[in-house]
């Protein structure tokens, strides 16, 4: 029994690792919930979310929550807030972690990026919706868990972000390209809630959607590689993807690096709010 239950665990951890990369299915976590009593599962959705139904065992980390108060809109605490935050909460950095969301696959994938950026060893994002939760059989509950602190050592990987400054001298290079997530009356600065005026000099408009099937999971690696291509986007690109605060982006990200296996790819944390917050950048529509 014991040599079947380990070998379930090793094919299941390959199948993780091979299957759409950082990606894992509704059914292999049935599985490795049964498995792997140190699984981390965050949801990443509200607290009052959370607290009416949540995957059993589950703990809550809102990603309002890893954001700063004041200044402009949704940008990061620092690495050491953000890893004191995750730590206390119970999720280490050698931790393996699923997250998920409300199927969007916009919140799981900005945390998914964030942990992977403070240096997280393991981290996958749930591709699912919550007719496949019963489907699988995940017991859901409405009763919080709680996990005892550990330590997040933090390993900041700056090769997956983009500061303003390296971005500004990237706009109008050769093989330089830089996506635009977000919706198309924000990228043209006619949203109604004029919480944009444009988009940043020389951006393409590719809506994060373009990577999604109509029910929210992420398309195949050949789909996702065909609709890149279609704005300008291909392996031996440099490709910068932004939005307004960083989570639609890291949906692009995601698909772009993990699933199209796109290596020269990074994602502007700052995003369009750093951006026009320092009056010297300019905008276009």
């Amino acid at each position: 029994m014991k040599k079947l239950i380990l070998l379930t665990t090793v094919l299941l951890c390959v199948a993780m690792q091979t299957s759409l990369a950082s990606i894992i299915g509704t059914k292999d976590l049935a599985t490795e919930l049964k498995a792997n009593k140190d699984l981390v599962v965050i949801d990443v959705l509200a607290a009052d979310v959370y607290s009416k139904q949540h995957v059993k065992g589950a703990i809550n980390i809102p990603h309002k929550d890893l954001y700063k108060q004041g200044g402009y809109e949704g940008q990061l605490k620092t690495p050491e807030e953000l890893a004191k935050i995750f730590g206390d909460k119970g999720v280490s950095n050698v931790s393996k972690i699923v997250i998920y969301d409300d199927g969007s696959q916009k919140y799981n994938s900005r945390v998914w990026w964030i942990l992977t950026y403070l240096g997280a060893k393991e981290v996958y994002l749930l591709h699912k919706d919550m007719t496949e939760l019963e489907q699988s059989r995940i017991p859901l509950t409405n009763v919080a868990t709680v996990l005892k602190p550990v330590s997040f050592v933090l390993n900041v990987n700056e090769s997956i972000n983009i500061s303003m400054t390296e971005l500004k001298s990237s706009i109008g290079q050769s093989g330089f390209v830089m996506l635009d997530a977000r919706e198309k009356e924000e990228f043209d600065g006619m949203d109604k809630e004029k919480r944009s005026k444009g988009h940043l000099p020389g951006a393409v408009w590719m809506n994060f959607k373009e990577v999604l099937t109509p029910t929210g999971d992420f398309k195949t690696k050949e789909e996702i590689i065909a609709v890149a291509a279609k704005f300008g986007v291909s392996a031996d690109k440099s490709v910068v993807v932004y939005c307004q605060t960083g989570i639609k982006a890291a949906t692009l990200y995601v698909a772009l690096h993990e699933i199209a296996g796109f290596s020269n790819i990074r994602l502007y944390a700052g995003a369009y709010a750093e951006w026009v917050a320092n009056p010297e950048n300019t905008i276009e529509k």
